[in-house]
């Protein structure tokens, strides 16, 4: 299940930190992708080697269990793209 949760940004001299929770599955590989442009995607190792597939789904699947998005979005987009 996906949590969402608000967290301050802390910026340290050319770098910012995010702080994430202690007990997010991801954190079990110790090093993750690191995606940033107009939103950051912080993606465990894990699955950053799979298929794209897998990783698209996933990633959509815990925006719309976080409320980010809703599946009807999901599928505008997608019929947009096709």
């Amino acid at each position: 299940m996906a949590k969402s949760f608000e967290q301050e940004l802390v910026r340290e001299g050319d770098y910012i930190t995010i702080r994430l929770p202690a007990d997010w599955s991801g954190a079990e590989d110790r090093t993750a992708q690191v995606i940033v442009d107009e939103v950051c995607v912080i993606v465990p190792e894990s699955i950053a080697n799979a298929t794209g597939e897998l990783l698209v789904l996933r990633l959509l699947e815990s925006m719309i269990s976080a409320g980010i998005i809703s599946a009807d979005d999901v599928q505008k987009a997608i019929e947009h793209i096709v």
